[in-house]
């Protein structure tokens, strides 16, 4: 997974890991995808998917309804006038009308929802943008799926099995099973724990897709559930895993350089647009994240190339964050990039924000 999440191509990110990411770092944000099956809009609060007013398909919703005759045609003619008159939704005009309860209407448009959003599980491949900025009013949305739960819903309803078996290791590689804090809490069903089991036994995915009780494809999918999830991993070789001494020097160091150079990239490309107004416009980026930083690193300057620096130097800073600190460093780091990115979508337009990103993309390939 690329350590920028606000843009990339679901060929290399698939959707469920990128949904889980988003529920991990508890972000808030709509994210766009567009491949050749068309486009699909999701709203994301707090990492959970959020189903509001602008975020589905209203015209499908109303087609669902009419084709299995929970509303008939001049019914539900009366009751979108009604929505169109007075500028609402039209699950809220079916309720104001009568036509349906507000429970039953809300249900309706949750399945509607899903049946729209779900199948962009299957996409092979397709763009992904994230938005963090975007923001919605709580009187807009109807309700909030958990993201598990989305997940779950997502994988089991997969037909693109080239696209499960693309996304698994190789059949000669162990899974192990994890233990993460919020294992009780994921619902599987009876099949899907029966391969759970079976891989605390038979941990090499060839083994296991031989002895299971659902057959291979099944199998798979329970596999892809368990990986996407964070129940299960692959482990890593005791060979390629590094001294954490080694992790905080060069590891960290590396790390904090891409991030400077592609912080120098955006304020050369912001100086040749808006000229010296550029430092203003990335420190002002810059404030927006800072109260969301940990203590260490809120005291982070831009130089006058568009570096960033902290004073003590950033490893002696960084070595006191949690164990887990490369995760939440790198997360840090993308934060400030993102508001970077959106200060140029805000002073400069889209198409700008669209180059900017295309030459981040490039930023140290030749090193």
């Amino acid at each position: 997974m690329t350590e920028d999440l606000w843009r990339g191509r679901l060929g290399e990110t698939p959707l469920p890991l990128l949904l889980f990411h988003f529920w991990e770092r508890r972000k808030s944000g709509a994210l766009h995808l567009r491949g050749e099956a068309g486009e699909r809009d999701f709203l994301i609060s707090l990492g959970e998917q959020a189903l509001a007013e602008g975020f589905f398909s209203e015209d499908l919703f109303r087609r669902r309804l009419m084709a299995s005759r929970v509303l008939g045609v001049l019914q539900m003619e009366e009751c979108a006038s009604f929505a169109r008159d007075y500028d609402i939704s039209l699950p809220r005009a079916l309720i104001e009308r009568g036509a349906l309860g507000s429970d039953r209407a809300f249900e309706l448009v949750v399945d509607s929802w899903l049946d729209e959003c779900l199948p962009a599980f299957d996409w092979p491949d397709g763009e992904f943008v994230f938005e963090p900025e975007t923001e919605v009013r709580a009187a807009r949305i109807f309700t909030v799926v958990p993201t598990l739960e989305f997940i779950l819903r997502g994988i089991r309803r997969m037909k693109n099995f080239n696209r499960i078996e693309a996304c698994l290791p190789p059949e000669t590689e162990t899974v192990q099973v994890l233990a993460p804090g919020y294992a009780g809490h994921v619902q599987l069903t009876p099949s899907e724990r029966h391969v759970l089991r079976l891989l605390h036994e038979s941990p090499r995915l060839q083994t296991l897709y031989a002895e299971s009780q659902v057959g291979k494809r099944e199998a798979q999918r329970a596999v892809w559930t368990l990986l996407a999830l964070g129940l299960a991993g692959v482990p890593r070789s005791p060979g390629k895993v590094k001294p954490p001494a080694d992790v905080l020097s060069g590891g960290l160091e590396r790390t904090w350089g891409d991030f400077n150079d592609k912080c120098s990239y955006i304020f050369r490309f912001m100086s040749k647009e808006i000229g010296p107004v550029a430092m203003n416009v990335l420190e002002k980026a810059l404030d927006e994240v800072r109260p969301r930083l940990a203590p260490p690193l809120q005291s982070l300057e831009l130089r006058s190339d568009g570096r960033v620096e902290i004073k003590p130097f950033p490893v002696a800073a960084l070595n006191a964050l949690q164990p887990d600190s490369r995760r939440a460093i790198i997360d840090i780091l993308s934060d400030i990039l993102v508001a970077e990115v959106l200060a140029v979508k805000k002073n400069l337009g889209n198409d700008h924000e669209a180059a900017v990103v295309k030459g981040l993309e490039k930023v140290g390939e030749s090193s």
